[in-house]
């Protein structure tokens, strides 16, 4: 079983959503109902896994500094997403730094074989690179902010909103010296 968890300021919840469905395609997949990111929802997701699971997908949330790392001693992961920093709790926290130092927690639980998925656009979220013994690939809404030193590296090119405000963007990934390319094209929800 490969256990991927992943943290964020905004986006979790949607992310892990998409992140399930695609890797359904792939092997049974357990991930959380709704936004089931605390010390009572990662470990009740974690339960519904068996020996037939091959990912867990785990939504990590934080209250404060120590408890993603507490989350991450029950599900310890195999790759840690971390999606971006806000400023959605900074009255608890005190400052987005400090909200950074939280949510880095999670890739400090990485074993030297894990990867860690940072975006590259948001500085606080790149500063976490250091924090980790795994691999790091990178991701970006763009291509002004590609890593060209990494091994992975997956960014959008070409985005464009119609006038029905569906979006659309081409979707590169480099790894090593290959690069591929795909476009996307989102539908509108109505």
């Amino acid at each position: 079983m490969r256990t991927i968890a992943l943290t964020g300021s905004s986006g979790k919840t949607s992310t892990k959503d998409m992140l399930a469905q695609i890797l359904e395609t792939f092997g049974p997949t357990v991930a959380p109902v709704g936004s089931f990111n605390n010390e009572i929802g990662v470990p009740l997701t974690a339960c519904r896994s068996n020996e037939n699971t091959s990912f867990l997908v785990s939504e990590m949330g934080t209250r404060g500094l120590g408890h993603i790392s507490w989350l991450t001693s029950i599900v310890t992961p195999d790759v840690a997403m971390v999606l971006n920093v806000g400023s959605a709790h900074l009255g608890e926290f005190g400052s987005r730094e400090i909200i950074a130092q939280a949510k880095g927690e999670i890739v400090e639980a990485l074993s030297v074989d894990g990867w860690a998925v940072l975006n590259a656009a948001d500085t606080l979220v790149a500063g976490m690179a250091p924090r980790t013994r795994g691999h790091i690939a990178w991701f970006s809404p763009d291509a002004d902010h590609r890593r060209p030193d990494a091994d992975i590296e997956v960014w959008a090119e070409s985005t464009h909103a119609d006038d029905l405000d569906r979006h659309s963007f081409t979707l590169a990934a480099r790894r090593g010296e290959s690069t591929w390319r795909s476009p996307v094209r989102l539908m509108t929800m109505g």
